[in-house]
């Protein structure tokens, strides 16, 4: 428990200092955590590593590892960004993040969809995007078994119009959710094991959960898939379209062109950012890791 809060005291005392200083220098010292990480700390190196060479088989050793390198920088800034979260106002949305043309036309006419995204960009920053544009957003977040940063980091993702789903509250907040009209985001990239769809994924296959797809087809809601990817400025690039799939009658099958649909696009937009994925997750079996 002591150590539990002394992590976050540093945690506190680092978001305290990104609060009294402009985004630049937040971003270079979200860099500079990033490259310490990397070279001091490298937490879940092996794994992420493992990840960009299984995916990425015909890069050198040298570009791999430099994909790596920059996904510990990419995700210092990343922290730096969610660090201050709670400050962001309407403005300053609007002017960190660029809108792809027909994002907010597609959410405006699809109230209650089911939103797929993944662990790339700043997924974190679809809150405050919702919030403080005044549309209804859910949300599903796993506890962390820190009690002190679980609550802090609640505290980061609260705005008007977003709810918190706690995992362990389940679907039926999720489906309450959804027809209250709130848009439902799901990260639909984790590793469901048994329980999840064996879909193609970059070089590979993975098991992805059936989650975004079952509620699809339980409340004939709108799919739709996002992101929030960072460009050469240091803004981010946000965008909604429509999920388009083949329809089948089987809603096995369904769930299977849903996901085999969600991880192609996901994997496309990886291959354009190669450095903004989470390798740190085991996306695969844990004796893949060994």
């Amino acid at each position: 428990m002591i150590q539990s809060y002394i992590s976050y005291l540093v945690v506190l005392l680092i978001a305290g200092i990104f609060n009294i200083i402009p985004r630049k220098i937040s971003l270079f010292l979200g860099k500079i955590i990033g490259l310490l990480i990397f070279y001091c700390f490298p937490i879940r190196k092996k794994v992420a590593f493992k990840n960009i060479k299984d995916n990425f088989p015909n890069l050198s050793s040298k570009q791999q590892n430099n994909i790596l390198k920059k996904t510990y920088i990419h995700f210092g800034m990343v922290l730096s960004d969610f660090l201050k979260q709670n400050l962001l106002k309407r403005s300053s949305i609007d002017s960190m993040v660029n809108f792809e043309s027909n994002t907010m036309k597609i959410l405006n006419e699809n109230q209650g969809s089911i939103i797929m995204t993944g662990h790339l960009g700043n997924w974190e920053l679809f809150l405050p995007i919702f919030g403080l544009h005044n549309m209804k957003f859910g949300v599903v977040t796993q506890k962390i078994k820190n009690p002190y940063l679980d609550k802090f980091f609640s505290n980061l993702r609260s705005f008007q119009n977003v709810k918190i789903i706690p995992r362990k509250e389940g679907k039926e907040k999720m489906f309450e959710a959804l027809n209250n009209n709130y848009h439902l985001g799901l990260a639909s990239d984790q590793n469901a094991r048994k329980k999840g769809t064996l879909v193609p994924f970059l070089n590979g296959k993975i098991s992805i959960p059936k989650g975004a797809a079952i509620f699809h087809i339980k409340t004939k809601k709108p799919i739709l898939i996002g992101f929030c990817t960072m460009n050469e400025k240091y803004e981010y690039e946000f965008f909604i379209k429509k999920l388009e799939y083949d329809k089948i009658d089987s809603n096995n099958n369904t769930i299977e062109n849903i996901n085999k649909k969600f991880t192609s696009l996901l994997g496309e937009m990886i291959k354009k950012y190669p450095s903004q994925y989470f390798w740190f997750h085991k996306i695969k079996n844990k004796r893949d890791y060994k």
